[in-house]
Parts: structure tokens; C-alpha cells; sequence
């Protein structure tokens, strides 16, 4: 479940980029540097923003993996606007600013939280896992209620919450279905795709889509605009790097593994931070299914080993599979995994917080691959397995 996190991330992913954006007809949209690429640039790929006059339009693209051709369109209408043009007929209209929100995942959660607008959730998928402090003590005190899940949405109940808006994702597009349904109810459900961009910023840079809602677009701007100069200085550390360690992603989940496609956002990260992916030259920007063969093929090439799962050892990644000591960054005791934040019910806070803190991520992947550039940073999300009685 994404809420969770654990099986979304071994499908998630990222890129060099390179293409020129033409500059879009709204200030709003802003462009990002590709961090692998000195000429080219990068914008996010899944929604934009359009202001007319009052009122601001959004459109979502192609919400879940495997989408082609799709599109969402949001109208956020003023709530003191009397008539809604005719124009707007095919848009589904939110008065915004918006006050009483659901959030189907923990990356909603976090973005709201970079915004400071999580006072607005009232409601979520899985609460269990949140591991934002403030959400979590509202969602103790019962001031955020657990809605269900896909199939097992509660419907009756949110429909009793009355919700400005559901911010929800999907998958794939067997999610479609319950969400449709939310919307015959007449709830207001929005699509927030963000793990499908291609690169970190792209990720980050939904706070933006997301503060539409609450007209509070300006702090969503400023915090975009200093984690996007922190990142980009980073990635200047490793720009003259020579060496760069052969990466190897992922761990069988449920029998297959996903590695990050080669143009993903995480496949972007790895570069950025001075890596060698080993699916780099993949031109998916989707998580890939491989063969156990083939990963024991190139993960005997790999130098490190990064994002297993759930794994919190070297024991625990043998029980998948035993034939995993034989990839040489176990043999080297070279392997880290980004669940060193832990909520007290399971949830994985790289799964929530690391969307609007990419230049952390950033950072622990720089320490790991070429700890000589920052000395100082102490790892954040990821940390070092080793085996139990170490």
C-alpha cells in the first residue's frame, strides 16, 4: 500500500533528464535544472496550473502507472463567487480555500505539512502509519478518523464527514472504480500522482498543486525554491567525481523484483548524488519487473546496495532468498536500506517525508556513495545493515 510504503518504493524510481520546456503561459509553473545536465531542463510532468482571472485551473495527467492519454480537471472557484461560468461546465469545481480535507496517503500528509495546512485532515487512509508528529497526536485524540482502504473505502463515513476535497492516488486503475464511486456521491476527489514524476524536485514540486487548494501558494513557492537550491548545490559536489560505485536496487517482494526504471526519480537520485546505476540505460520512468537471474548477474557488478524493502538486517535479507550472500555488496557488507525512521506502528517515515525533503535523501546518498564530500552529515532516512548479533 503506498500508505505504507513498503512495496510502492521497490517500484519507485528516477532519471537524468534532458529536454528543453518551453515556458508554460502561467507563472505558476516553474522550471527545474536537471541536476545530470548542464543545458537541458526539467519540469514536473503530471499536472498544471492555470490562472484565469478568479479562478485557477488545474490538470492532472496519466494519475496512475500504465495511464495514457488520461486527464483530470479541477476548477478552484472562490467561495464568495455567486455563479460559476458556463466554460467550467466540464471541470470538476472546488470552492476553495478548502478547510476539511481526506488524504489516501502519507505523502499528502507530508506535503500538507511542508504548507503547514495538516490541521485541515480530518480523515485518511491507514492512519496507523503516519508518523508526522502532529498528525499523529490528532489522530490519537480522535480528531483524524481511519476511512479504509481501496476496496474497503467507508463510504457512509465519508460521506458523513462532508469533505471539501479527497486528494487520492492510484496505482493502477483498479482504483478507479471505488474513487469514481466517491465521486457519483458527490465528493470531490482529486488525484495527486507525485511518485510518478522523474525527478525529486518534480516530486516536490506538487506542494504547489496542493496549496492551490488553501490559496496559500506563496509558502508553497519559498519552500520549493530554498530545497531546490539546497539540492542543486549538493549535486555540484559530486560533478567532478571519477569513480562512481556501481548501484543495485530493490528486494523480491511477494516473488518479483522491482528494480527502479532507468528514468525514474530515483534512477535521477542515485545520479545526482555521484552513483552508477545499473539500470541506467532502462528508459522507463515505471518500476521494472527483472529475474532473479539477471539481478545475480549484475548485482555481482554492484558495489552498493541500497533500498531493501523491510529488511532491518543481513539475516533478513537471506531469509528471502539465501542466495542473496552471493551478491557481492552483501559478501562486503556494503548495504543500506532507508528505514532507519520507524514509527512506532510500522510506518515508514522515507515513505511520507522524504517527498518534500529530497535534498536529505540527497544528502545520505552522497554519505553512503562518497562519504569523503560530507564529512560532517549523519544519515537521516537510511542506515547500514548488518547482521543481528553485530
Amino acid at each position: 500500500m503506498k500508505a505504507n510504503g513498503e512495496h510502492l518504493f521497490n517500484t519507485l524510481t528516477a532519471t537524468k533528464l534532458a529536454r528543453l520546456c518551453k515556458k508554460t503561459a502561467t507563472a505558476m509553473l516553474m522550471l527545474l535544472v536537471s541536476c545530470n545536465s548542464k543545458v537541458n531542463f526539467e519540469q514536473m510532468q503530471g499536472f498544471k496550473i492555470e490562472n484565469n482571472a478568479e479562478i485557477t485551473t488545474l490538470t492532472v495527467f496519466n494519475p496512475w502507472q500504465g495511464a495514457r492519454n488520461i486527464q483530470y480537471k479541477y476548477a478552484l472557484v472562490p467561495k464568495n463567487m455567486k455563479e460559476v461560468p458556463s466554460k467550467y461546465s466540464q471541470y470538476t469545481v472546488i470552492q476553495t480555500p478548502v478547510e476539511r480535507v481526506i488524504c489516501l496517503s502519507t505523502t499528502h500528509v507530508a506535503m500538507l505539512s511542508a504548507i503547514e495546512q495538516t490541521s485541515s485532515i480530518i480523515a485518511m487512509s491507514n492512519t496507523m502509519f503516519v508518523t508526522d508528529t502532529a498528525v499523529r497526536e490528532a489522530i490519537i485524540n480522535g480528531d483524524i478518523v481511519d476511512i479504509g482502504y481501496e476496496n474497503g473505502i467507508n463510504y457512509e463515513k465519508i460521506i458523513s464527514l462532508n469533505p471539501d476535497v479527497i486528494f487520492a492516488y492510484g496505482v493502477g486503475d483498479q482504483l478507479t472504480g471505488s474513487l469514481a464511486r466517491l465521486a457519483e456521491l458527490g465528493q470531490k476527489v482529486v488525484f495527486v500522482s507525485e511518485y510518478l514524476e522523474k525527478t525529486p524536485l518534480a516530486k516536490l514540486e506538487w506542494i504547489k498543486f496542493m496549496a492551490a487548494f488553501f490559496d496559500n501558494q506563496k509558502q508553497a513557492y519559498e519552500k520549493f525554491e530554498a530545497v531546490k537550491n539546497e539540492y542543486n548545490a549538493l549535486c555540484k559536489l559530486v560533478e567532478n567525481i571519477q569513480h562512481k560505485p556501481k548501484i543495485l536496487c530493490g528486494l523480491p517482494w511477494q516473488g518479483i523484483w522491482h528494480v527502479p526504471g532507468g528514468k525514474s526519480w530515483m534512477a535521477t537520485m542515485i545520479a545526482d548524488a555521484g552513483g552508477d546505476y545499473i539500470w541506467k540505460e532502462n528508459t522507463s520512468h515505471e518500476p521494472i519487473a527483472v529475474d532473479i537471474e539477471t539481478i545475480f548477474a549484475r548485482g555481482g557488478r554492484a558495489n552498493l546496495w541500497i533500498n531493501t524493502g523491510a529488511a532491518h538486517s543481513l539475516d533478513e535479507i537471506k531469509a528471502v532468498d539465501t542466495r542473496l550472500e552471493n551478491i557481492n555488496p552483501f559478501k562486503e557488507n556494503a548495504i543500506y536500506n532507508n528505514n532507519a525512521r520507524i514509527g512506532i506502528n510500522g510506518g515508514n517515515d522515507f515513505f511520507e517525508s522524504s517527498v518534500v525533503n529530497p535534498q536529505i535523501v540527497l544528502k545520505d546518498l552522497i554519505k553512503i556513495f562518497h562519504p569523503e564530500l560530507l564529512p560532517e552529515h549523519e544519515l537521516y532516512y537510511y542506515v547500514k545493515l548488518d547482521f543481528e548479533n553485530n
